[in-house]
């Protein structure tokens, strides 16, 4: 498996960058959606040496059991499918037909996402949808509550966050999917002797093929036209997905920017703790990031960097 597109192979992110990748991903997402996938990884590596066979049979029993627990009705049933079968189709992929990681992630994703919307039609019919949709607003509902237990003035943020987290339920899961694997990958790497590929490059180097940028048009055309329920969850689960990403392609932009500076990382985590801390800033960073994602798609900043640079040497 390659590096994403325009990017080198670089040495391993160090131990501890790792580590607090996981804590947060454990925090957001089901631990099993990046245990499972680096489990597989594992047995599917081309070494056999002990610490690898030891390290996928923990990881895949840990991953599997975990699935297993009881309660999460129907979503925590359809989600615990969709790990396993995402995990069979990255690992696939990965050993059948390599490519950048974003490709292979969208391409397990969508195999996987199809997939357990089959066997859901399947086994309960047209009525599962509204069910799982239902459960969807349950969950963000009881989160809220807990929230609204300890912080009576977020009373206000209620109705509007439930909404928006049932809504984009499957967006947000895509968006644990894109993680999950990326974590996946590298701890894979960390810990196979001979893993399945180059770990991936710096957040710096982040990019998506241009390509994306027309499901951007798709979803303000969504987001335009009178559509119905279901397009109108698709719609506002492409954008967030969409969005995510783009801030992402953003912020690795200004990171860029700010090492060819002599800034510091740490000089921008702080500045990125202070806007999220006052809000007003934080309303003109992240559309600002986005669009500076977007607009790489034309502008291509890094490579100009990168050429300025190279000239001025």
């Amino acid at each position: 498996m390659s590096a994403p597109a325009g990017t080198l192979p670089h040495p391993p992110s160090p131990g501890w960058r790792l580590l607090l990748g996981t804590i947060a991903f454990v925090a957001w997402a089901p631990p099993s959606l990046a245990g499972l996938p680096c489990a597989a990884l594992l047995a599917v590596a081309p070494d056999r040496s002990a610490r690898t066979r030891v390290a996928a049979g923990a990881l895949g029993a840990t991953s599997l059991l975990l699935l297993m627990l009881p309660g999460g009705g129907r979503l925590g049933a359809v989600i615990s499918a969709y790990i396993v079968l995402l995990t069979a189709a990255f690992a696939a992929g990965v050993v059948l037909a390599p490519a950048g990681f974003l490709r292979q992630a969208l391409r397990a994703a969508l195999a996987a996402g199809a997939v357990t919307a089959l066997l859901a039609q399947l086994l309960w019919g047209s009525s599962a949808w509204g069910a799982l949709a239902w459960e969807a607003t349950r969950d963000a509902g009881r989160a809220m509550r807990f929230i609204v237990e300890r912080r009576p003035d977020a009373y206000t943020l209620y109705e509007p966050v439930v909404r928006f987290v049932s809504v984009t339920t499957p967006g947000m899961l895509a968006l644990q999917t894109f993680a999950g694997l990326a974590l996946a990958w590298q701890w894979h790497g960390r810990l196979a002797v001979r893993p399945l590929g180059p770990p991936l490059a710096p957040f710096r180097e982040f990019r998506i093929a241009d390509g994306w940028v027309w499901g951007v048009v798709a979803w303000l055309g969504l987001l335009a036209a009178p559509v119905s329920g279901a397009l109108h969850v698709a719609g506002a689960s492409l954008g967030l997905v969409l969005g995510t990403l783009y801030v992402l392609r953003g912020a690795a932009i200004a990171l860029a920017f700010a090492a060819a500076l002599g800034v510091s990382a740490t000089t921008l985590v702080i500045a990125a703790v202070v806007a999220a801390a006052l809000a007003l800033p934080l309303l003109f960073l992240i559309p600002g990031l986005c669009t500076l994602g977007i607009t790489d798609t034309w502008y291509e900043y890094r490579r100009r960097l990168a050429a300025r640079r190279s000239n001025a040497t």
